[in-house]
């Protein structure tokens, strides 16, 4: 499996990044960033959630039946962040890219509906448009063998897809593939489901850059 490899980790820090009320298009994110510097916030060395090559740190954080049961009925909205790295060529090297994620959870009807957009390259290249998907989840995460440290995700191929548009007329039909994880707090017996992260695969169509597998977090 191809990793993020500029950058080790994809970390999660207090910034709302909620959809805000009248928005012009379908979602517009409360927050956006103008550089590739502006994520900072949330691309640090703290509250570990996910290493570079997708696999959750802690797995006794990994969210269970009696976890979800916390969350009532309601829809909670997790944000957070989206990234990747471009596959290097002779005549370019690698690029992170960056992006805003908002996944708005409906627990009482076990699905997701996710949003990514304000994508922004590491020489802060903007991508204009929004992603968006549905998909559904499961609430118990089964180890593949007794004691393993192997658990089977919450959601598999959650797919964001949507329109991208780049400063030189670039136009991508893109689609993100999420795999992830719902985590709580793992030594808190019924702990509330407060995050979720995975890995992302990211294809911009046959105009569009080659990328390494993503990662993304995104905490409530």
């Amino acid at each position: 499996m191809h990793t993020v490899t500029k950058t080790s980790l994809l970390l999660i820090g207090a910034l709302g990044l909620a959809g805000c009320d009248g928005a012009s298009e379908p979602f517009e994110f409360a927050t956006t960033f103008d550089t590739f510097a502006d994520y900072d916030p949330i691309l640090t060395f703290e509250d570990v959630l996910i290493d570079e090559g997708g696999e959750i740190i802690t797995t006794d954080d990994i969210a269970q039946p009696d976890n979800f049961a916390t969350a009532g009925t309601g829809t909670t909205s997790y944000t957070g962040a989206i990234l990747t790295e471009t596959v290097p060529s002779d005549d370019e090297a690698s690029r992170l890219l960056v992006g805003q994620l908002q996944l708005d959870v409906a627990f009482s009807t076990d699905t997701i509906t996710g949003y990514a957009g304000n994508f922004i390259y590491e020489d802060d290249e903007a991508l204009n448009g929004t992603l968006i998907g549905n998909g559904g989840f499961v609430r118990d995460s089964v180890e593949s063998t007794p004691g393993a440290e192997d658990f089977s995700p919450h959601f598999t191929g959650m797919n964001l897809t949507g329109a991208l548009s780049g400063p030189n007329g670039e136009a991508y039909d893109a689609n993100i593939a999420l795999t992830g994880y719902f985590l709580a707090e793992g030594d808190v017996p019924g702990s509330a489901v407060d995050s979720i992260a995975g890995i992302a695969e990211f294809d911009f169509g046959a105009t569009g850059p080659d990328f390494e597998t993503g990662i993304f977090a995104a905490s409530d």
